[in-house]
């Protein structure tokens, strides 16, 4: 475990972008749930419902499917995701935070 002086924290925590990190924790979060979405179609094909659809991610979450998509949405400046959501989704996607943060 790493021991830092006061002005080395100052020094890490002052490169750390919060726009940056929303925006790599939805690309994430896309990324893996096509990935999940993509093996439930192939291992499950008589299934009519996929539950990595964007809609079914977002009736598990309690959002409704258009506040879900700008999540990952590349395009939209206010991906602001509540920590309880990022935990579940990191659940839904069986991804840790740290792997989302990636």
């Amino acid at each position: 475990m790493a021991i830092n002086s006061f002005e080395t924290l100052q020094n890490k925590l002052s490169r750390v972008n919060v726009d940056e990190m929303y925006v790599t924790i939805c690309s994430n979060i896309k990324k893996y749930r096509l990935e999940k979405y993509n093996e439930f179609k192939d291992k499950n094909s008589q299934s009519t419902i996929n539950p990595y659809s964007t809609e079914n991610v977002a009736a598990l979450l309690d959002y409704n499917h258009n506040h879900y998509k700008r999540f990952e949405s590349a395009n939209d400046s206010t991906k602001r995701i509540p920590l309880n959501k990022l935990a579940k989704i990191s659940i839904i996607l069986d991804k840790t935070i740290d792997e989302l943060m990636k």
